[in-house]
């Protein structure tokens, strides 16, 4: 097998090629907004890219029409195997040509995988959760598409371990890119978005979709320690899923309602991020979450738990801090901590903004994307950078 160097492998000019990107809906979520993001870069950049979904949703209101969508059944795909998912997909390939396919996502991946059986367009997969969700069948599909792929990307260190380790996936064609954002419309510093609350008192929020993996429940219990502290705070909780009922009345049950706010979905969430003086993510699982890249972007810090690929990008006592998870009185001390010194927390915010700027522009992120594409089109192996972040 040929080996592709992801620097050099721009040097000779050719047609870029025509590449689908399929995910399982185009609902909010951090990989939704990460194929947006990417299909977006990718046109602009050039490429004839389409997005592929079982559903359509809120994001697809947010792409170019440049970009085709093609929304393939009318029931969500999600944690499972769709045969008639993966049949309409298929035929959207007899129908169109594209050289390659870039699926995201369990259900998009293994629908892929089907679809593609027999033809010689090769599967890049990305990998964007610890998918700690997983039993047994979903395991052995997860092993059989992985195997399928030509090439695997990890957001995070930790995940390429587990997809190497666990999950079969060849240690030769699984690679490490970081989640990255775009740079922000709005210079740090522009009139943020109206959050909830006073105008006086810090504000400590979580952007999340409210299911229990986001560990929402703990933020919580952390903000009722908080608040017989701090009764200035203002805790904020923006996004929707499963326990949007069941997390009011926890907050109810702990006294903390005139405190916390609960604004629901909102597509200005980025905006709101940059409203508020502290970012929490209280997972109990993680790849490498958008919501603390636009934090850092906006010179909010972060208080987070250290799981999954969120070392990767903070890291502890420089540019946020780490906690454990499931640990809400860890999460109510990291929390005061900030709010006690805001000059030390404009310190952490400062050198959030300066990282995401060196590390995780979408240009790099972009480039080491094609880098993969060029591998799995010419069958070849990527060779890391000299500093190991490939």
């Amino acid at each position: 097998m040929k080996l592709l160097d992801a620097h050099a492998h721009r040097s000779q000019p050719r047609r870029l090629p025509r590449v689908l990107l399929v995910v399982d809906s185009l609902d909010v979520g951090g990989a939704e907004r990460h194929v947006c993001a990417l299909v977006e870069a990718l046109a602009a950049r050039g490429y004839i890219a389409a997005i592929a979904c079982s559903t359509g949703g809120t994001l697809a209101d947010t792409l170019p029409a440049s970009v085709a969508v093609h929304v393939l059944r009318d029931q969500l795909v999600k944690r499972r195997v769709s045969l008639p998912f993966a049949w309409a997909l298929s035929r959207l390939l007899r129908r169109e040509t594209f050289d390659l396919v870039h699926a995201h996502m369990y259900a998009s991946g293994v629908a892929s995988a089907l679809a593609l059986l027999g033809s010689a367009v090769p599967l890049v997969l990305t990998e964007h959760s610890e998918a700690a969700w997983r039993g047994r069948q979903a395991r052995w599909a997860g092993r059989w598409q992985y195997q399928r792929a030509a090439q695997v990307i990890a957001v995070s260190p930790a995940i390429r371990q587990r997809l190497v380790e666990q999950d079969g996936a060849p240690l030769e064609c699984t690679t490490v890119i970081l989640n990255a954002i775009a740079a922000p419309h709005a210079p740090p510093g522009a009139p943020a978005a109206v959050v909830a609350g006073p105008a006086t008192g810090p504000r400590v929020g979580v952007v999340a979709r409210l299911q229990p993996e986001k560990g929402v429940e703990y933020f919580l219990e952390a903000a009722a320690l908080v608040a017989s502290h701090r009764r200035d705070v203002q805790f904020i909780v923006v996004g929707d899923g499963p326990l949007r009922q069941a997390l009011p009345a926890r907050a109810r049950a702990l006294g903390i309602s005139a405190q916390m706010h609960f604004l629901g979905f909102r597509l200005d969430a980025p905006s709101l991020i940059g409203a508020l003086d502290l970012l929490v993510v209280p997972s109990l699982s993680e790849g490498t979450p958008l919501v603390i890249l636009e934090a850092m972007t906006a010179g909010v810090p972060v208080v987070a738990t250290a799981v999954g690929g969120i070392p990767a990008q903070i890291r502890h006592e420089r540019e946020g801090l780490l906690v454990p998870s499931g640990d809400p009185e860890a999460l109510a001390q990291a929390i005061l901590r900030v709010l006690q010194a805001p000059a030390w927390a404009r310190q952490l915010g400062d050198a959030g903004r300066q990282r995401v700027a060196a590390e995780f522009s979408q240009a790099r992120m972009l480039q080491q994307i094609e880098a993969v594409y060029d591998a799995a089109l010419a069958g070849a192996l990527v060779v890391p950078p000299p500093n190991g972040r490939s």
